[in-house]
């Protein structure tokens, strides 16, 4: 079982801007962070902001170039920076490597991303620079989101499930009888506590 991995979704439009530095495949719904690329324009300058479909977290990619690299590694930067801090050795269940990231194309965002989108469009509009936004975008992020029936920010839906999958692979280590983690490792089973 893999660990979780990371899709980009960009609208057929906008994939053209990128279509050199990555290949293009149809979105289909797959276990692990849906990223929405998303056009926007900061101090008159076009920008990148990501979505997240899974908790509406939204992140404006600071590059200079905005390349693919750029915009891979600014939803990397997320969870990096949300990983739980004393459990840095536990929090291996997140691929945190640029080859692992995918990119698709859909025509349409799911309702709640093409709110979270709006809303943060609106707060953009209001800022004079990338550190307003910035700024702007955290308090978004600590803005409580009702999605799937429950209510949270998004920073706090994104640290819980980091910390569940921290918590989830320390029981694996220290409840799973030795040989089996050395077939897990021999057969290259990765995060075999990730439920999907």
């Amino acid at each position: 079982m893999p660990v979780l991995k990371h899709q980009i979704v960009v609208h057929p439009d906008l994939a053209g801007q990128l279509a050199g530095e990555c290949r293009f495949t149809p979105y289909d719904k797959r276990f692990g962070f849906s990223w929405y690329l998303c056009p926007v324009t900061v101090a008159q300058e076009p920008e990148w902001l990501l979505v997240n479909a899974e908790f509406g977290y939204c992140k404006l990619v600071i590059a200079p170039e905005k390349t693919a690299h750029d915009i891979a590694d600014a939803a990397i930067m997320v969870i990096e920076c949300h990983l739980p801090d004393d459990r840095q050795q536990d929090s291996d269940s997140v691929s945190l490597q640029l080859q692992d990231i995918s990119w698709h194309t859909a025509a349409k965002k799911p309702k709640h991303v093409a709110q979270r989108y709006r809303r943060a469009l609106k707060l953009i509009r209001k800022c004079r620079d990338r550190f307003d936004v910035a700024e702007a975008l955290e308090r978004l992020n600590e803005t409580p989101l009702r999605l799937y029936g429950r209510t949270c920010t998004p920073t706090e839906g994104l640290e819980g499930l980091l910390l569940e999958l921290a918590d989830d692979s320390r029981r694996y280590r220290q409840t799973t009888p030795w040989w089996k983690l050395q077939w897990h490792l021999w057969t290259q089973k990765q995060a075999p506590w990730v439920r999907q």
